[in-house]
């Protein structure tokens, strides 16, 4: 059994506050001293005009840049429309660093970057057939999408994110040309992300992850021949608190949740996640008419959860216990491999694609040292890919694929600067960790059916220089529907959250509206309004916020020539109360629940962001509500979420 770090319980001082909090001050103190900083700076790079004759200097004038260092996405590049993007060096939005913040609060964590992640509204699975189930993690590692470059210098970007009470970030990013049709590169994360439930000191981690690519691109001189590989690994381990714990016989209220003496659930258990996959895509271009292609993926994934027996507080697993041993030592292993090959190409404004590929899967799940469940398929797929540019409307597409085993999908675009609209139907599989598990706490064999889903989404837009409305509306319906749920207390079994597959179906519609508006040249006002109800709700396996409201007043400027980008404002974001998923440790799983309700409270976050030159800064101040009424809001049942907090970030590009 591996070593865990003894949990501390260190002394906590705290004092009474007769007005505003101090630290509330600082943000705007340190929003002074920087301000100052950076117009002294772009003061100093104003040109000072001289009288008489000028000695024009051509050898220290900065050649390379954002222009000269172009990236472009392998999608784009497969539908034969590679679209180069230069780098972003914009300020807008750029204070948003946390994933749930990057995601626009879609998601619910644990209350602490890097936790365990989960879409508040339901989302289409990219895959219908086989998975590992083991998905809490997904949004790290989907973050990383891979960008391919054509630098006419070697690039590099650091950014670093240093958020209040040890939660800090790095990302680094490197590419260069070798030769004008071959590039490599590099990207590196890193969380180190201390806790913020009883700290015991800086470094205290709560997460600890790291992530790398390396990837390259070559053609040939001729361009007839076309290479893209990667190679990525993420490493995630999370120490799991269980959230607050509720001490017996106590009269616990809401707002010991956010108190400075809230203590710890779990002090021992620790989940790990460990990813890899090596990707292949090569083409042969016969003509623009015709384009041959394979693509390989190999895929692996480890999931790990270790804790010591007896060290949670009693009940807080059930009572079901699978192996007599000290320690719990659960695992899982998921293993993939897939072959595409196909055809491809262009007729006239008609992009058409065709495709078969094999899938090889397996999963090997264990309990301990003496209980496993082995398993492996072989999956089939035809398909085709297409899309219309239509000059008078915008850009249809389409794609449909279809598995042996009956399962399929469906999806159809239509994008235009007036309106868009999608539609997605599927039937996907059940993932493994549904249909068969053994665990410490818990034990199950199931036969699930494929769950069938229909998504239609569609906008209409109205822009004017100033003014932009989007109303829009999603209609998702479901069947089949497989979800994890909090075992009954009268049921027979004495395990805590168990998978289920529902009865009858869902029927959710979402409409929505968002706005944009700019007021005095600099004041801009963005929202999005979005009203949710669950129509049909077979075993009520639908939990979801009838309001959710995201919104961000800001004031922008370019001062000094152009040498200094300032944004600053607040950000606003509000979704009504509503019985939340809640998080079950041992399998890493968001579960329905019917005994606790996640309040409503607007969450409110200052910011100030400028750029200098080829750098970026951020300062920014978390919940400041919370700073008054010393209550916060309830990311997942029992985790209360970010604190109030002051967050620090820049990021540097070079090009030489």
């Amino acid at each position: 059994m591996p070593e865990i770090k003894k949990f501390l319980n260190p002394a906590i001082h705290t004092s009474q506050r007769l007005f505003l909090p101090v630290h509330f001050f600082r943000p705007i103190l340190t929003l002074l001293f920087l301000a100052a900083i950076v117009f002294q700076t772009a003061a100093q790079d104003q040109p000072t005009r001289r009288k008489g004759s000028r000695i024009i200097d051509d050898t220290t004038k900065q050649v390379y840049g954002p222009k000269t260092s172009r990236y472009y996405y392998e999608q784009d590049f497969f539908y034969n429309r590679t679209v180069f993007s230069t780098i972003d060096t914009a300020i807008r939005n750029f204070h948003r660093w946390t994933y749930v913040q990057q995601n626009h609060y879609f998601y619910q964590d644990l209350g602490n970057i890097g936790t365990s992640m989960k879409s508040i509204f339901f989302k289409p699975p990219t895959l219908i057939g086989a998975t590992s189930g083991f998905t809490s993690y997904d949004v790290y590692w989907d973050a990383e999408k891979i960008r391919y470059f054509d630098t006419k210098s070697p690039y590099s970007n650091m950014r670093v994110n240093l958020g209040g009470k040890g939660r800090s970030t790095t990302k680094i990013t490197f590419s260069r040309n070798i030769k004008p049709n071959w590039n490599i590169g590099f990207n590196f994360r890193a969380l180190l992300i201390d806790k913020q439930i009883q700290r015991a000191s800086k470094g205290d981690r709560n997460v600890k992850a790291t992530y790398y690519d390396l990837y390259t691109t070559y053609e040939t001189p001729d361009s007839s021949y076309r290479l893209f590989l990667n190679f990525q690994r993420a490493k995630h381990d999370a120490d799991e608190y269980g959230g607050v714990l509720q001490p017996p016989g106590v009269n616990f209220k809401y707002g010991d949740y956010f108190s400075t003496d809230a203590q710890p659930n779990l002090h021992e258990a620790i989940s790990e996640d460990l990813r890899m996959n090596i990707h292949l895509y090569h083409q042969y271009k016969v003509g623009s008419a015709l384009q041959l292609y394979h693509i390989f993926d190999r895929y692996r994934q480890g999931n790990n959860f270790v804790d010591v027996v007896a060290s949670e507080p009693d009940g807080y697993y059930g009572s079901f216990v699978n192996i007599v041993a000290d320690s719990t030592n659960d695992y899982a292993k998921f293993k993939a491999l897939r072959n595409e090959v196909g055809i491809k190409g262009n007729l006239l404004k008609l992009f058409y694609n065709g495709y078969y590929a094999l899938r090889n899967v397996s999963y090997t799940n264990r309990g301990g040292e003496f209980i496993q469940n082995d398993y492996k398929a072989s999956e089939s797929y035809i398909g085709g890919r297409m899309s219309l540019a239509l000059d008078s409307i915008g850009e249809l597409g389409g794609w449909v694929e279809v598995q042996q085993n009956g399962n399929y999908r469906v999806e159809g675009t239509l994008k235009s600067k007036w309106f868009e609209a999608s539609l997605k139907q599927m039937q996907y599989s059940p993932s493994y960790l549904t249909q068969s598990y053994v665990g410490m706490y818990n034990v199950w064999t199931n036969n699930f059916n494929s769950t069938n889903m229909t998504q239609v989404n569609g906008y209409i837009h109205y822009k004017t220089p100033t003014f932009t409305v989007s109303p829009g509306l999603t209609f998702t319906t479901l069947n089949n529907y497989v979800y994890f749920k909090e075992v009954p207390e009268a049921s027979d079994t004495v395990q805590k959250v168990m998978p289920y597959q529902t009865s009858d179906g869902q029927v959710i519609v979402s409409p929505e509206v968002k706005v944009s508006l700019v007021l005095a040249r600099h004041i801009h006002f963005d929202a999005q309004f979005m009203y949710t109800r669950v129509l049909k709700n077979a075993d009520d396996a639908i939990q979801l916020p009838a309001v959710f409201v995201n919104s961000q007043l800001s004031y922008e400027n370019i001062f000094f020539n152009g040498n200094l980008d300032m944004h600053g404002g607040v950000d606003f974001h509000f979704q009504s109360d509503y019985l939340a998923n809640s998080y079950w440790v041992p399998t890493q799983q968001f579960y329905t629940q019917r005994s606790f309700t996640s309040p409503s409270f607007p969450l409110i976050d200052l910011f100030f962001s400028a750029r200098i030159k080829r750098g970026r800064v951020f300062l920014k101040y978390n919940n400041l509500i919370q700073a008054f009424t010393k209550e916060g809001y309830m990311a997942t049942p029992q985790y209360p979420g970010q604190r109030p907090i002051l967050d620090f970030g820049f990021d540097w590009s070079f090009y030489d």
